[in-house]
């Protein structure tokens, strides 16, 4: 039994190092950013950035409402008007509640949108195109450093990240030139 043992461990431990060696170029790709530089002129791309300002603005313009209520508030605190103050509070309070409501449901309809941009066709493109560039530079894996997989990236050089790369090979077959704004 020992011996079987004995045996079994060092034919593990003459595999294990050959499969080691089977992985040997890791890489990582922002699809966020592909989609931004490659994209940006695209259609749905445009519409889901001026989605995106519009929503910003109408936080901001509810914000600095709830900003000016606080410092009215503040104010007839101050003058002892105890009954415009609590008026004040409950714009304040209503208004409190209508932001944050229309941040959580804003910024889950943009994820929607976001996820819808890219799918389907737009996708595709992009995983031929880091399939190409990774079978290019001898990656055995290309993980997505803007998505769930980029939690799991706790440390990283720039020569592994292959966005650039990417990104410049969707302008080279749409017969453009790639923007010359660097990595980010």
């Amino acid at each position: 039994m020992r011996r079987t043992a004995l045996i079994g461990m060092l034919a593990l431990a003459t595999v294990l190092p050959l499969a080691a060696q089977q992985v040997t170029k890791i890489g990582i790709c922002d699809f966020t950013r592909v989609l931004s530089t490659a994209y940006r002129q695209a259609k749905g791309f445009r519409d889901f950035e001026a989605a995106q300002n519009d929503i910003k603005k109408e936080i901001a313009s509810v914000t600095k409402a709830i900003t000016d209520l606080q410092n009215q508030q503040l104010d007839a605190d101050k003058a002892g008007n105890k009954t415009l103050s609590l008026k004040l509070q409950g714009q304040v309070n209503d208004q409190q509640t209508y932001l944050d409501n229309y941040r959580k449901v804003k910024n889950a309809w943009l994820q929607q949108q976001y996820a819808t941009l890219l799918s389907g066709p737009v996708l595709q493109d992009i995983l031929d195109v880091v399939k190409f560039v990774a079978e290019a530079g001898g990656y055995s894996l290309i993980i997505r450093s803007d998505d769930v997989g980029g939690q799991l990236i706790l440390y990283n050089v720039s020569e592994v990240d292959i966005t650039d790369d990417v990104i410049a090979e969707i302008f080279n077959r749409a017969g453009q030139k790639p923007p010359t704004t660097g990595s980010q």
